[in-house]
């Protein structure tokens, strides 16, 4: 059974500034495309969270690679999945706080 998702305001910064910025160089067919991916993704994220390795095994964060360029970090709590982040992988991995 899937669990209830949250987001953190740092997701959904990073979700929004994604999807602008897709939107001025791509056009909105790519938003949608990689947007309905980031979606598909998260869905299974929510049906099976422990397929996804775990990363940071004291903070308890998993990372799931949605696309060769993104990826999304989520923690599973007792009742809820939190994603924490939408991290563009072309961007410089040190600025990957979590």
């Amino acid at each position: 059974m899937a669990k209830p998702l949250i987001w953190a305001d740092r997701a959904l910064k990073e979700l929004n500034n994604l999807q602008e910025y897709l939107y001025d160089e791509w056009g909105e067919k790519i938003t949608q495309r990689v947007i309905n991916e980031i979606f598909d993704t998260i869905n299974r994220i929510q049906n099976s969270p422990e397929q996804f390795p775990l990363i940071k095994k004291r903070k308890k964060i998993h990372r799931c690679v949605a696309s060769p360029q993104t990826s999304i970090f989520f923690k599973v709590e007792k009742e809820v999945i939190e994603i924490i982040s939408i991290f563009d992988n072309r961007q410089d991995p040190k600025k990957r706080k979590l």
